[in-house]
């Protein structure tokens, strides 16, 4: 009770030496926490193998990170504590350490994902000259490395002595390896074209893999659209033959010879295709009857093609379409019942040549229905046409004009044509003929894809199917467009409205230059810093879903981009059309009934079946099932 004033007295002094108590305890306990951390929190390590040598890789870097990023934090805080003279030295000492291994951390973290990526590949001797580089950088990597492997403590990276220094040397050193690299690819690239559209791994392999054609081979399918395969001659010194992925077999007019630089001999394997190809289509068109057995299958369509349009001109001069067309119904016939069982690749080229002897009668129908008897009438104008002139072959449609390219296409299966394709194919074509790209848009499965890949089978071409999403970048697409206009491919870009929006604006930028260029027919263009040479087959396509409800990612294009494609509105395929000329063409006599029965069934199970993510009741399916139909017969 005496010393009772004497407590109220002091009590402002005593509230503040509890308050320092506390807020010292408060600290010491951070420094007791953090200093526990320090000594006991290590690496999770796992073994690389390669080269029959195991090196210890950092596994879990973001954890580890998290935690040095968290405790930096903590000290930040202590410091702003009233308490924090008294522990002055310690946190001084504690946020030096942290700063060190973080910097560390930073560094050994993009110095591991360099080095995994290039040890295999300059492990294995490419690049010779950057070989005494790599050597002393992977040496000098795998010491500090086996060090860690040897004591996994986080905070063990501090006593290394030259860490720094070290760390510094290898990410510079890499940095020049991986650009010597860089350019090394880019050079392989620019001399075949087609390298544009495969990986870096792939490329490597490739490479490094030069004197074995057998492992190239591997790859071909990824660098053409039709050859799956080669066959070499008996000692393996040149390729004889091409074969697609049914075992259709091309024999080469020339053989290609495939000794010296692997760019060198596939360059010369392009070029053989195609003169391989040229002279089979004049052959057979020359040819009184076609001979569907030994022809490939492109060029037995394609001939047919050719005979149909000038026999059209002339029919239409002479005013004989009716005659015409009973010979093409009779030439149809025969072919539906030709025997072909057993024989899955002859199928297929029957199949392939009744889709278009289809199309060619429902053009006729449509020329005899509106009278037509000039050439230049609107009806006749429209249609897709091939003509052999002077041993070039021209295609025609509206008012544009296009050269067959010869990119061999294999066996790749027809599109049925509906109106709606005749539409879209009306529209891209006259839309390259003034330079600019085509924009089918519309719903999923409405055959957007499908009808610029047929467009540019028919043309020749070789398309390139790319999936867009927020990853792509403009450096990405300026690499694929450099490739596509150095080898006069076409390339589709799907669902390109999923790409981010000042992503878009650049790519717009590389458009307009590659488009303007062949709109202007300049030999060459500046795009990402290079002169390109321009290929004036090349296209540029792109395929959109509609942006909102049901296609989460979608966004609106600028104006700008817009205005370098031309649109087609892809509506609802007519599937019941689209049913019957598959059945006619697998062979069913009853097509028509079969189909309305099948589009039903279809129909009513989408409209009555319990909605499910896994049911699929849309054209995919239905051509799915009709070519198993097919099969079975």
């Amino acid at each position: 009770l005496y010393a009772m004033p004497h407590l109220l007295e002091k009590a402002t002094d005593i509230k503040e030496l509890c308050a320092r108590a506390q807020g010292e305890v408060t600290i010491r306990e951070a420094i007791h926490e953090l200093r526990v951390w320090c000594e006991t929190v290590e690496f999770t390590l796992i073994e690389h193998a390669q080269g029959g040598r195991t090196t210890p890789l950092v596994k879990e870097w973001k954890e580890i990170m998290t935690q040095v990023s968290d405790h930096q934090a903590l000290l930040m805080n202590l410091k702003e504590s009233r308490y924090f003279s008294r522990f002055e030295d310690q946190i001084g000492q504690f946020e030096s350490k942290l700063s060190g291994v973080d910097e560390y951390l930073q560094k050994l973290m993009v110095i591991q994902r360099k080095w995994v990526y290039l040890e295999p590949i300059l492990g294995r001797g490419a690049l010779p000259q950057e070989q005494g580089r790599f050597k002393r950088v992977d040496e000098e990597y795998r010491s500090i490395m086996l060090n860690v492997g040897g004591n996994p403590k986080v905070l063990n990276l501090c006593s290394i002595s030259g860490l720094k220094d070290s760390l510094d040397m290898i990410l510079e050193q890499l940095d020049r390896c991986q650009k010597a690299l860089n350019d090394f690819l880019e050079e392989k690239r620019s001399r075949f074209s087609r390298f544009y559209f495969i990986g870096d791994d792939d490329l490597l392999e490739i490479l490094g893999q030069s004197k074995n054609p057998q492992v190239i081979q591997t790859h071909l399918k990824k660098l053409f659209a039709g050859i799956h395969s080669v066959e070499f001659n008996k000692d393996i010194t040149a390729i004889v033959a091409m074969k697609s992925s049914l075992g259709e077999y091309v024999g080469l007019t020339t053989t290609v010879n495939i000794q010296g630089e692997v760019e060198n001999w596939l360059n010369d394997l392009a070029n053989q295709m195609k003169a391989t190809l040229q002279k089979l289509l004049i052959k057979a068109t020359a040819e009184p009857s076609l001979d569907i057995v030994n022809n490939p299958s492109q060029i037995s369509c394609l001939s047919e093609l050719i005979n149909f349009t000038e026999t059209t001109y002339s029919c239409i001069a002479k005013n004989k379409l009716p005659q015409f067309k009973s010979e093409v119904q009779k030439k149809l016939d025969s072919y539906v019942v030709f025997n072909a069982v057993g024989n899955v690749l002859l199928q297929n080229k029957v199949k392939a040549l009744v889709l278009d002897i289809i199309h060619n009668l429902e053009t006729l129908d449509t020329l005899i229905k509106n009278s037509v008897t000039n050439a230049n009438s609107w009806h006749w104008f429209k249609q897709l046409k091939f003509r052999l002139q002077e041993e070039i072959c021209n295609i025609y449609m509206g008012s544009a004009t296009f050269f067959y390219t010869y990119e061999y296409q294999g066996n790749a299966q027809k599109l049925v044509h509906t109106p709606l394709t005749d539409k879209c194919y009306l529209t891209l074509t006259q839309g390259m003929k003034m330079g600019y790209g085509g924009n089918p848009y519309g719903p999923a499965g409405t055959g957007k894809t499908e009808s610029v890949k047929a467009l540019g089978q028919a043309f020749g071409r070789q398309v390139l199917v790319f999936n867009c999403d927020e990853g792509i970048d403009f450096q990405s697409m300026g690499r694929i467009f450099v490739g596509l206009i150095k080898c006069g491919a076409w390339g589709c870009f799907d669902e390109f409205n999923r790409l981010l929006e000042e992503q878009l604006s650049a790519i717009s930028q590389q458009i307009q230059i590659i488009q303007w260029a062949i709109k202007e027919n300049n030999p060459k263009l500046t795009l990402l810093g290079k002169t390109v040479d321009v290929n004036r087959n090349s296209g540029i396509f792109v395929t959109m879903n509609p942006a909102g409800k049901g296609y989460g990612g979608r966004s609106k294009l600028p104006d700008n981009l817009k205005q370098l494609f031309r649109p087609v509105a892809m509506s609802v395929p007519d599937n019941d059309l689209i049913a019957e000329i598959l059945l006619f063409a697998e062979g069913f006599r009853y097509a028509k009934e079969l189909a309305q029965k099948v589009v039903s069934l279809f129909s009513l199970c989408k409209q009555l079946l319990s909605y499910q993510q896994h049911y699929d009741w849309g054209l995919r399916a239905l051509k799915t099932v009709l070519t198993v139909g097919g099969q079975l017969i």
